[in-house]
């Protein structure tokens, strides 16, 4: 019988997160895990509090070399902490992990065995669960399992945070996350990765719990716009060529992404967008 893939988590934190959250995404990931990982990667992108750095120091006391500590003197992003922590893993997959959000106890399982079954698909990401501290269950956010190379030009077509990536990807494609898009380096890599011939996937389970308390709609900010925009409209050119109709996409994403947030929290909201782009039924 095959050894099964070993697997790292991927995960940064800075001086804003809380302790609180820090230490209930390291529990998701390892405590209630049903495949727990064999490393966990914590990029520490620049100083941190001294209430991280506790909840830090109680999970190495705790798993001993399976945390991974890498530190960036300063805060540079997240798209550089990421491409840090790519540099000490040597795991089959690695499963990326934000330091405010959930996974789901199954997911590392879930995830692992579709990419066993499916040696052609590179990444996998899967369903998400929007929750905040008033309601565990705001909707669902599913992602198309087909046609991901026509959907990306509308939207990203995979949750970054929830995805698990054949390390392949960056040791032989030699792929990292660009820091030319620092607010978007998850769209860029799934276009690059398009681009080289990769192809993604998502399961239809429930992988992921988002926290959405903290400003949701601020990040989709203005500043996010721009870059945004630029993304979009390179790898649409990358994968179709300068005379396509595809640009009208992030022609219109970038339209909506400028008006006022109250207007975009409003249509986040929307019974238009529950219908249409979630489930708001949690299983």
């Amino acid at each position: 019988m095959d050894e099964r893939p070993t697997i790292s988590v991927l995960m940064s934190v800075y001086k804003k997160e809380t302790g609180a959250h820090l230490d209930r995404s390291m529990n998701s990931i390892w405590t209630e895990q049903t495949l727990k990982p064999d490393a966990i990667v914590l990029v520490e992108d620049g100083p941190l509090t001294d209430e991280l750095y506790a909840v830090i120091g109680r999970w190495k006391k705790m798993l001993g070399d399976k945390l991974i500590s890498a530190k960036n003197e300063v805060n540079k992003g997240l798209t550089a902490a990421l491409n840090l922590g790519l540099e000490f893993i040597t795991t089959d997959f690695v499963a990326r992990m934000d330091s405010d959000d959930k996974s789901a106890p199954d997911r590392f399982y879930l995830q692992s065995k579709f990419l066993n079954e499916h040696p052609d698909i590179a990444v996998v990401s899967g369903t998400l669960v929007e929750f905040d501290s008033t309601n565990p269950c705001i909707s669902e956010r599913h992602y198309p399992t087909d046609n991901i190379k026509q959907y990306i030009c509308k939207a990203s077509p995979l949750a970054h945070a929830a995805s698990m990536i054949r390390m392949s990807v960056f040791r032989e494609g030699h792929l990292r996350y660009d820091p030319r898009y620092p607010l978007n380096e998850d769209i860029a890599l799934w276009y690059d990765m398009l681009r080289m011939g990769y192809k993604l996937g998502n399961i239809d389970d429930i992988v992921y719990y988002v926290d959405c308390d903290g400003g949701m709609f601020e990040r989709r900010s203005k500043e996010k716009a721009w870059p945004e925009f630029k993304v979009y409209m390179r790898g649409i050119k990358d994968l179709y060529g300068l005379f396509t109709y595809r640009y009208i996409y992030p022609i219109s994403r970038y339209i909506f992404r400028l008006m006022p947030i109250s207007v975009i929290s409003k249509i986040y909201g929307s019974s238009v967008r529950k219908k249409f782009l979630t489930n708001n039924k949690c299983r």
